[in-house]
């Protein structure tokens, strides 16, 4: 099943929204208590009212997703999605390795995710056709967590490596992901398991001995990381989190 969000020649492109995911909200517990609000509302439905709500919804977030400039804004983040690793890098405590004079760095997904969804939330939440939607915040939510659910959909899809890398903004690239790896316990949040492997590029060539090195690298960094415990990588995300004054 095609996803809202394809990757083209290394970058993310957003292409439009598909009706599965809103469905599978539907049936959530969040979801069936938007729906339940607006059926309320709803004198009679031919059909039901339950069935009548969730149609509405639905035209109503297809009709403000694709009016500018909130499709505008979703084709910005899409395109924007991997850039914000080559920020990422720099973070404090990060697992890191020097591979053939280019740094390797392991950049949890949930601060790549994390960073997304406050940028979503901010630039399109503050739109008024978004602001007003009915279905209020619930749908909102899930407008926002399915867009980025979908922007890594699309990463893994394409499966970064060594020989495939996808740009990562200005000098760096994506060589390798793991959609798996717990890095904390989720409690109330996503968990967006996983984390990405991130080179640097410098004036040195990516050759095919860098790409074998760096391949190698990931195996290790892979079986190394399998060690740290619940609190080392805790510790981990919550130094990288911290946002210098």
């Amino acid at each position: 099943m095609a996803g809202w969000v394809r990757c083209s020649q290394g970058r993310l492109i957003y292409t439009r929204m598909t009706r599965a995911p809103f469905m599978t909200w539907a049936n959530t517990q969040r979801g069936r208590a938007a729906l339940g609000a607006v059926a309320r509302e709803i004198r009679f439905a031919f059909f039901g009212k339950e069935r009548a709500a969730r149609r509405r919804l639905w035209r109503g977030l297809v009709a403000a997703t694709c009016a500018e400039p909130i499709a505008a804004l979703i084709r910005a983040e899409a395109q924007a999605y991997l850039g914000r690793l080559s920020q990422l890098v720099y973070a404090e405590g990060l697992p890191r390795s020097g591979v053939n004079l280019h740094r390797l760095v392991v950049v949890p997904r949930v601060l790549v995710n994390g960073a997304a969804y406050r940028s979503i939330s901010m630039r399109m939440g503050a739109q008024p056709a978004l602001a007003s939607l009915e279905g209020g915040e619930p749908l909102r939510e899930f407008l926002f967590l399915a867009l980025i659910r979908e922007m890594h959909a699309a990463v893994a899809r394409a499966g970064p490596s060594p020989q495939r890398p996808l740009a990562a903004g200005a000098d760096w690239i994506s060589v390798g992901l793991n959609s798996a790896f717990v890095w904390r316990v989720p409690l109330n949040a996503p968990a967006w398991a996983g984390h990405h492997y991130v080179l640097e590029l410098t004036r040195e060539p990516v050759t095919r001995a860098l790409r074998k090195a760096v391949a190698e690298r990931i195996s290790s960094f892979e079986a190394s990381l399998l060690s740290l415990s619940k609190l080392e990588r805790y510790e981990i995300v919550r130094r990288a989190s911290i946002v210098p004054d």
